[in-house]
């Protein structure tokens, strides 16, 4: 009995040792599993396009058209009609002067008015004693031409007194919204004296100031964007100078507004303009290129391989840049980030791998 046992067990220690030597002849013709090691990237070839930048700068509101108003005429003030923040029609009356020049230049052509009347009464009488043969040639060419000397200094007298006449009635020589008075009643002015402001107030403009570069990029008819208390306007460029203000450093510029609403002379708003501009131009994206020693590079797929290449390199934004010279219009750009992507890497298209899984 207990030798069958011993078989036994001995027989099924040799079915063991057999069925582990199959297992490991069998595990040894299966084929080890293969893992990709090469890193994968994302490639686009350059596109064309624009790139503009923009730079916000500060303005002051001014009215397009604005007259100092002077009298052409000294004298007292009498009356004044207006108000500062008066809206004023061109050719209406402002304010009234009584001048002491206009006495003058009255009594100046009456005496006139009464040396032309005598002189033509001298002339009436000396023609019929011409006509009759009672006065000589001389006489009545005498007679005419005092007549007429004096009928023309009259008309001079009196020209000289309606003109100074009109001048004592000040009126607006536009219209629009008074900015400031600057007389009172009884006040006496002169012909330098500024006796208030007048400005156009629908039609208003932008002063602003900007750098050479900002220049450059700037040209009459140009729109620039105009904010001012969350309220958006446009501008359209007039004026550009051609020297810089020596009081600001930069170039005065000025941009007339289409629709100027709640914009009052004197007022500060924001504007953006054009700093720099490329376009139609070959771009990259922003994040594809990488630097060395301050020079531009990025990587381009050519046969499962990434290139370095080396790149001159434009204006750019947050999205794209420039690229001026070192790709051609087929090139095909790595646009995604890899630590393992270095010069001469080999490297798998993401296009690749999604064929290959598919």
């Amino acid at each position: 009995m207990m030798k069958k046992k011993t078989i036994l067990i001995a027989g099924a220690v040799v079915l063991l040792a057999a069925g582990g030597i199959l297992f490991r002849v069998i595990k040894g013709m299966e084929k080890p599993a293969e893992y990709e090691t090469r890193p994968t990237v994302s490639a686009e070839a350059p596109q064309t396009g624009d790139i503009v930048l923009y730079t916000d700068l500060t303005g002051t509101v001014e009215p397009q058209s604005r007259a100092a108003v002077m009298p052409k005429i000294g004298g007292e003030v009498l009356e004044v009609y207006f108000q500062a923040g008066d809206q004023v029609q061109a050719g209406q009356a402002l304010l009234k002067i009584d001048s002491d020049a206009l006495t003058s230049l009255k009594l100046q052509m009456e005496s006139a008015k009464v040396a032309a009347d005598e002189a033509a009464r001298e002339y009436g009488r000396i023609e019929p004693l011409y006509a009759g043969g009672y006065a000589s040639q001389q006489s009545m060419e005498q007679a005419r031409d005092g007549a007429e000397s004096a009928r023309l200094a009259y008309e001079a007298a009196k020209h000289q007194y309606d003109l100074q006449l009109e001048y004592t009635s000040v009126t607006a020589p536009i219209s629009g919204t008074v900015e400031t008075r600057n007389v009172e009643p009884h006040d006496h002015v002169s012909t330098g004296t500024e006796v208030c402001v007048i400005s156009a107030g629908d039609q208003v403009q932008v002063e602003f100031g900007v750098t050479e570069k900002t220049r450059s990029n700037l040209a009459a008819g140009d729109t620039v964007a105009i904010s001012k208390n969350g309220t958006d306007y446009s501008g359209r460029v007039t004026e550009i100078g051609s020297m810089v203000n020596p009081s600001t450093g930069l170039y005065d510029v000025k941009a007339e507004v289409d629709r100027a609403d709640g914009l009052t002379s004197g007022t500060r708003v924001k504007l953006t303009a054009v700093l720099d501009q490329a376009r139609g131009v070959m771009t990259v994206p922003v994040d594809a290129v990488n630097y060395a020693a301050g020079q531009p590079f990025v990587y381009c797929y050519e046969d499962g391989v990434a290139k370095k290449t080396m790149i001159l390199g434009g204006i750019y934004d947050s999205q794209r840049m420039e690229v001026k010279s070192g790709l051609q219009p087929d090139s095909q750009v790595i646009t995604s980030w890899s630590n393992e992507l270095v010069d001469g890497a080999n490297v798998l298209l993401e296009e690749a791998q999604q064929e290959a899984g598919e």
